[in-house]
């Protein structure tokens, strides 16, 4: 320990951190994910069109009312069902959308366990822990796993499924069990052409590891086909009980939309990939290539190794031949990478794992320093040029009274200054720090700097003031705006809108929604009149306008 170094260590303290691994694991994982659930509205994003669905179907319209509808996020009953099941027990508690965000902790600390489970089934018990800290501390999963997504759910269900697969050979009920739970919460939370990723990966098994072509394995299949089949017939059961045709309509809704996603990725769709990758998997995909590196072609005979390769490839053929325009969609081949690189991460040279701790060190300490340059500026008004270009970018920001969460931050902080000085040198403590920072970093983003975001983003003011403009006893409300756009309009404002078009002549409702850019020169003449214009405090980008319908004169 270098001096002044010295002065922040506690020995019993660091003997204590160091020797539970496991201890540390679980508080980083369970801070890591709930802090961002709750306390901010729905931005613009997939998030944005789940929530005005959810509030539909939270006031009693048709889940299969929005089948049809082109712009509906894919997301399976499951999704929904648990979704809609949150808000409802935390309503008198939080506000819709934030019950609906503590679904996604639920899948995410399924994931992030199962992946602890299925290392240490693979490789013993180092790797329980650090294939969720790996997995935690890859950037890519920060992207969606805090919003409204169905990205959580299908990460859930194959990480379930593949610890599954790693324990079937030795408990062939109990691998069964799980390989049929995870694959019911992929087939029913999330799109079907992602049932792909368990099949391919049980074929790709099964030619390439013995134990996984006898009957003790078979007899697993069996179970994890009576899991699933009765799953998917009690919800076919719950669909024949609301109507007889709505068995069949799910169906061939779910295996049509399925068969729309999958096509031969073109050349920009590799690249795209291929791209975002390297930022996407960091520092992940170091620890892969390392553990190939070192595991060589005899490490690919052993089952420990084959697992989560062929999940791999099993992940990378699904995602490679779907449509994929996020980067969220690349989210699960993240597994697979946790995984891999947990086998060799206690091996890594030093001199590569003394970079990979400075370099989070000093990542961290920069973001840290730079939440707090940004948030004196926007609540204390200092530095003066960067608390006037924050006015300018959110000119009706109010920051009220922020003392609680200022003595928050400054704890966390402090824990996290003291934190580093007080995990001793081990050959796996580059992982360790990097999740923590990670952890610490998004947590003092919630903190100090979600209050002026979510101020900027969120769209209920403007909403509030545009519906306060329409009668309460009014006709259909036709909205030309975005998907995401027009979900908040139901959410905010509790109102249902249409999506015929203006230029359909035998429509006849009373207001019209109109979005476009505050420079465009637009012009929507009679039978409207413009009865209000606005937009989000500071967006020199989204105007909307509401129109109502000119009554005519007798």
């Amino acid at each position: 320990m270098l001096r002044p170094g010295h002065f922040f260590r506690n020995e019993k303290i660091a003997e204590v951190i160091t020797s539970h691994p496991v201890i540390l694991t679980v508080v980083v994982c369970i801070a890591w994910t709930f802090f961002g659930l709750i306390g901010h509205d729905p931005w613009k994003s997939e998030e944005a069109v789940f929530m005005g669905y959810l509030s539909q179907l939270s006031d009693g319209y048709s889940y299969f009312e929005f089948l049809n509808l082109k712009d509906i996020p894919l997301a399976g009953p499951l999704f929904y069902g648990v979704t809609l099941y949150s808000i409802e027990v935390f309503s008198p508690l939080l506000a819709a959308h934030d019950a609906a965000r503590l679904t996604m902790a639920i899948w995410l600390l399924s994931t992030l366990l199962f992946i602890g489970l299925t290392g240490n089934e693979l490789w013993g018990r180092s790797q329980s822990w650090l294939a969720p800290l790996l997995l935690l501390g890859s950037v890519g999963l920060l992207v969606k796993s805090h919003q409204i997504s169905s990205t959580p759910v299908l990460m859930a269900g194959v990480a379930i499924f593949f610890y599954g697969l790693s324990v079937a050979p030795r408990l062939s009920i109990i691998g069964g069990l799980w390989l049929g739970i995870g694959t019911s919460i992929i087939l029913l939370g999330t799109s079907l052409q992602n049932i792909l990723i368990p099949i391919i990966a049980l074929a790709l098994m099964a030619l390439a590891n013995f134990r996984y072509r006898g009957l003790r394995f078979a007899s697993s299949l069996c179970i994890a086909g009576f899991v699933v089949l009765t799953f998917a017939v009690s919800w076919l059961i719950i669909l024949y009980q609301k109507d007889p045709s709505l068995p069949l309509f799910w169906m061939l809704y779910t295996w049509n939309t399925a068969i729309d996603l999958v096509r031969v990725p073109s050349i920009d769709d590799l690249i795209y990939s291929v791209t975002i990758l390297p930022w996407f998997t960091w520092p992940t995909w170091i620890f892969v290539f390392w553990s190939l590196w070192i595991e060589g072609r005899e490490g690919l005979k052993r089952k420990e190794l084959q697992l989560p390769v062929m999940l791999w490839i099993a992940t990378t053929l699904v995602l490679g031949f779907t449509v994929i325009n996020k980067e969220s969609g690349l989210t699960p081949i993240l597994l697979p990478f946790a995984l891999i690189g947990s086998i060799a991460a206690t091996r890594i040279p030093r001199g590569g794992g003394n970079i990979l701790y400075w370099f989070a060190v000093m990542t961290a300490s920069c973001f840290t320093v730079a939440a707090w340059v940004y948030f004196s500026a926007s609540y204390f008004g200092f530095p003066q040029e960067l608390s006037e270009h924050l006015s300018n970018l959110h000119p009706e920001y109010q920051p009220g009274n922020r003392s609680t969460d200022i003595f928050i931050a400054i704890v966390i902080s402090t824990t996290w200054f003291l934190l580093l000085f007080n995990i001793k040198r081990r050959p796996e403590r580059p992982i360790a720090i990097w999740a923590i920072n990670l952890t610490f970093g998004w947590i003092l983003a919630v903190i100090l700097l979600f209050h002026w975001i979510d101020a900027r983003k969120t769209y209920a003011p403007m909403v509030k003031s545009m519906v306060s403009n329409l009668d309460v006893k009014r006709d259909c409300l036709i909205t030309q705006v975005g998907p995401a756009q027009r979900a908040l309009i139901h959410y905010f404002g509790k109102i249902k809108t249409t999506d015929i078009y203006l230029d359909n002549n035998s429509q006849t409702c009373g207001y019209l929604i109109y979005q476009d850019q505050w420079d465009d020169d637009n012009h929507i003449g009679s039978p409207w009149s413009l009865i209000w214009e606005g937009g989000r405090s500071g967006d020199r980008g989204e105007r909307y306008k509401l129109f109502k319908r000119e009554t005519r004169s007798e």
